[in-house]
């Protein structure tokens, strides 16, 4: 698997995959540029109002510093990083309510989003990551197999996605997007462009179809959201 000539499309996906994993520390939002605007783009004041407003309970009292921490970490630097220690932060808060008992039936369901938004901010380096080394180990030589090229194409297209969506979903916060935006918008098109440029003459009908399928499924699901949003107003 390490014999043959340079591949082109694995030196494109590990710079990809690096782009990836640099997103995940890189800011989400330009404070210089935005000032207290952007700081408080994620609702950081509404944020610290929950959080402090869970001081009641005795159990939950030595959680709330920590937590209040993480919070203006976040605030100063906002990152996915930081945004994944401030969701652990909220969590434990919110799994220690559960805890007694006397929480509504909607806590548990805030923990389970919590967790699974812990989980997705951190499959963003642990793709990139993973897709940069995974090159290095074959010295950039030979080719990538159907499910590989799939899945190139298909994380691709799901951080290009999410990266349009502030880009082109509110115009008027573009000018204070930070680093971590494009970061993720070039890896994610950098591993779509390596997914589809990989392909083989025996595999490239398979392959052009599933990625097809793929990219179909992600339009009528975003369709579906959009519409589900607009029926929710």
């Amino acid at each position: 698997m390490t014999d043959g000539p340079l591949s082109l499309t694995k030196v494109t996906a590990s710079i990809g995959g690096a782009l990836l994993a640099a997103s995940f520390f890189l800011p989400l939002v330009d404070l210089r540029a935005g000032g207290p605007a952007a700081a408080d783009v994620f609702g950081v004041a509404s944020m610290r109002r929950q959080i402090e407003g869970s001081r009641e309970l005795d159990s939950v009292k030595p959680l709330i510093a920590p937590a209040l921490q993480q919070l203006d970490t976040f605030a100063a630097g906002p990152s996915l990083r930081n945004l994944s220690r401030l969701v652990g932060a909220t969590k434990e808060i919110v799994d220690t309510v559960v805890a007694t008992g006397v929480a509504p039936a909607e806590a548990k369901m805030a923990s389970s989003a919590l967790g699974t938004t812990r989980l997705a901010l951190w499959l963003v380096p642990l793709v990139g990551a993973f897709q940069a080394v995974f090159p290095l180990l074959t010295r950039f030589r030979g080719y990538a197999g159907f499910f590989g090229l799939l899945a190139r194409f298909g994380f691709g297209l799901v951080f290009v996605t999410l990266a349009l969506i502030p880009l082109l979903g509110a115009p008027g916060a573009r000018p204070f997007l930070g680093l971590a935006v494009y970061a993720a918008l070039i890896g994610g098109g950098l591993m779509m462009a390596s997914g589809m440029c990989g392909v083989t003459r025996g595999n490239f009908l398979l392959v052009y179809a599933a990625q097809g399928g793929v990219l179909a499924a992600v339009v009528f699901g975003l369709r579906a959201l959009v519409e589900a949003g607009q029926r929710a107003l």
